[in-house]
């Protein structure tokens, strides 16, 4: 619990933190924030010594929002809110499908046309449901928060819209007492509101 608290609490700061530097960002670097919206699919197993046998990647979707910050020519940041439906799938032992609202914070950094980003994620658990999984098998006592690293490539083809293809790989166990992490591809688009 005591670990929760602390990662949560490094988050919030971290965020302030960006809050602010962005703030100093737009007065310096006027007109150079955007925001937007974004939405895509995610190909997600839960990965670990406890996750079923011969599970196949479960496919969700995930939309959400974003804000982001120019720091310099070629270097931004962005905050997101996602909500995220992941989990993982088999056909013989059933399914987990558990929701997310993740908070990403990304790096985000232009060669040409091209984007790279890496950064940390906080997500909230919100729904947990299980489908025909066995009573051995069988997860309980999730834990609410999970804390993942991300990191992913993109290419904006004209002013508004982008694609992008992000990895994200949890570095939490989402069990008490179990070895089992959220592995989560996500492939999709992001349009630019204002």
């Amino acid at each position: 619990m005591s670990r929760t608290i602390l990662i949560c609490l490094l988050w919030l700061g971290l965020m302030i933190t960006c809050r602010v530097f962005g703030q100093e960002t737009e007065n310096s670097l006027k007109g150079q924030s955007a925001y937007g919206v974004k939405a895509g699919v995610n190909f997600a197993e839960l990965w670990g010594r406890d996750a079923l046998p011969e599970s196949d990647r479960k496919v969700g979707y995930s939309i959400g929002a974003f804000g982001t910050f120019k720091l310099s020519k070629t270097l931004k940041i962005q905050p997101e809110a996602i909500w995220s439906l992941q989990g993982e799938s088999s056909k013989e032992n059933g399914r987990y499908k558990i929701t997310y609202l993740n908070f990403p914070l990304m790096l985000k950094w232009t060669q040409d046309r091209w984007y790279s980003e890496v950064g940390p994620q906080l997500g909230l658990q919100t729904i947990n449901t299980t489908k025909s999984v066995p009573d051995n098998l069988r997860l309980e006592d999730f834990e609410t928060f999970d804390f993942s690293i991300n990191v992913g490539v993109g290419y904006p083809w004209d002013e508004d819209w982008s694609v992008g293809l992000r990895y994200s790989q949890g570095l939490t166990n989402l069990v008490r007492g179990r070895e089992l992490k959220n592995s989560v591809v996500y492939l999709g688009l992001a349009y630019r509101i204002f």
